[in-house]
């Protein structure tokens, strides 16, 4: 009996010892998740129009900066609306990087007036825009040749439309883009300056490096036609001096008479690959390729890892030139 009495007062005395130790435990381990919450969002927030330009944001700025992005996965830019969530999460942006597309163009007027202090940053200031590729019987209505329905259409809908805003896909044009995000991250992040500097310069220099890989290996396309659904792969074929040419221009799938003119050309061409991509129907490239005996292959010009994306690119366009 004295023995259990002693083993009793025992146990009690361990646990009023160990109780107060194991509350002040738990109360280290809820403000060690505390402050690194607290960390996290003292980290300037940096908000980015696309997935490839979160690749740019994260490269350069690592770990100082929180990075959220507005078009995710397989959502397209050309049908993109910001959710509340996503309008709250900007109010506590420092700033915005866009690449001037519809979708941006339509949301910064909103984004002015609702975030005056949240700084804007166009991504494509200094790019050479190329433009949209047209097929030839666009434009074209009764007695009217291509060159005037042209300008018809430029009257009716102005220069901007005919402007490529695929920016991010291009060896120059991307190199501009990582300069507009590594002196956005500077301003707003001055103290790690040096840091962005650093991881500018080795990006720019990976940009260069496998654009000259890649061109020796793509080589054997140049000159030729590369199918694919959108128009999105411009600025990137122009560096092989290969030339695109799209299933649907203006975001509308093409019209009978428009499909017969691509099979025709196609089959010129003798293509054995036309691209698509996850963001938009496939159903119109998919009948130009089962008309011509041809391959369906993806390719994703908005996946996030840029840099990987190009090299994925550049092996898929090698599958069209075999």
């Amino acid at each position: 009996m004295k023995h259990g009495k002693w083993a009793r007062g025992f146990l009690v005395a361990l646990v009023l010892l160990g109780l107060p130790g194991l509350l002040m435990g738990g109360g280290k381990a809820e403000k060690g998740v505390a402050k690194e919450a607290n960390v996290e969002s003292e980290k300037p927030l940096v908000a980015v129009s696309i997935l490839p330009q979160s690749y740019f944001g994260k490269r350069i700025g690592e770990h100082t900066v929180s990075v959220m992005t507005l078009v995710g996965p397989g959502q397209s830019p050309h049908t993109y609306e910001p959710t509340p969530r996503q309008m709250e999460e900007l109010s506590r942006a420092r700033v915005w990087i866009h690449l001037a597309t519809e979708f941006d163009d339509r949301l910064k007027p909103k984004l002015k007036t609702l975030y005056p202090n949240l700084s804007i940053v166009n991504g494509t200031v200094g790019v050479s825009f190329r433009k949209l590729e047209e097929h030839e019987h666009e434009g074209e209505h009764a007695g009217q040749g291509e060159k005037q329905g042209q300008e018809t259409k430029a009257e009716s809908h102005g220069p901007e439309l005919e402007k490529d805003r695929h920016t991010w896909l291009g060896r120059e044009t991307s190199k501009i883009l990582a300069t507009h995000v590594r002196d956005a991250l500077i301003r707003v992040n001055p103290q790690e300056a040096d840091r962005y500097r650093r991881n500018h310069q080795a990006l720019v220099a990976e940009i260069d490096s496998i654009f000259e890989s890649l061109k020796k290996e793509l080589a054997p396309l140049k000159g030729q036609r590369v199918y694919v659904y959108h128009p999105a792969f411009g600025y990137f074929l122009d560096e092989f001096g290969i030339i695109q040419e799209a299933v649907e221009t203006g975001g509308k799938e093409p019209n009978p008479q428009t499909l017969a003119k691509l099979v025709e050309r196609a089959k010129e061409d003798k293509v054995k690959v036309i691209f698509v991509q996850a963001q938009f129907p496939t159903q119109a490239a998919r009948t130009l390729a089962a008309q011509l005996k041809a391959e369906v292959l993806p390719l994703n010009p908005l996946a996030e890892d840029w840099l990987e994306n190009i090299r994925r690119m550049g092996e898929a366009l090698k599958r069209a030139a075999r």
